[in-house]
């Protein structure tokens, strides 16, 4: 018995693991763009797309700026500073459609009495987190963006916290080297 919860466990704690993983960052770069003279950043208002509030736009925009401002200073102006800074909350309401293979009912179908597997539809909204670092002139040097989970919580500050996380996730990789 001993042999088998040995076996068990550890399989069963990958499969844990693997359910509370994170989204990926994916990030795009300019790499002619010269990256370690950048010191202040300019902030812009975040754009939206979809159904989103304006309190979770200014969640995420609180939450760019927290982290932007641990290592970089904020500036005036978008014309004195060193990058320009752009945060993005797309929002698209999605539907999934689920057939359950082991639940079965009956119903009178057109050619008569018969089974079939029970449909599971679920309505959900995905957002996805987009920053992009521009140059003062306007032109793209970086973007990172991930699918945000912070819609989930309809505690405020659960989404404000969860904002941080995944925005801090692609600040991470931001200078890209």
């Amino acid at each position: 018995m001993t042999v088998i919860l040995r076996t068990l466990f550890p399989l069963l704690a990958l499969a844990l693991a693997g359910c509370v993983a994170t989204s990926p960052v994916v990030v795009d770069y300019d790499p002619q763009a010269d990256f370690s003279r950048l010191d202040s950043y300019y902030l812009l208002d975040p754009l939206a797309s979809g159904p989103v509030s304006p309190l979770e736009l200014k969640r995420v925009r609180q939450a760019a700026d927290g982290l932007l401002r641990t290592r970089y200073r904020p500036a005036e102006s978008a014309e004195s500073a060193d990058f320009v800074v752009r945060v993005q909350l797309y929002s698209v309401d999605k539907v999934a459609v689920y057939e359950d293979s082991l639940a079965l009912y009956g119903g009178y179908r057109y050619w008569g009495w018969g089974w079939r597997a029970p449909l599971d539809v679920r309505h959900y909204r995905e957002n996805t987190l987009v920053v992009d670092v521009l140059s003062p002139e306007r032109s793209p040097l970086w973007r990172g963006s991930t699918v945000s989970s912070a819609g989930r919580y309809r505690d405020p500050a659960q989404n404000q916290q969860r904002l941080r996380e995944e925005m801090a996730l692609i600040f991470n990789r931001f200078p890209p080297y």
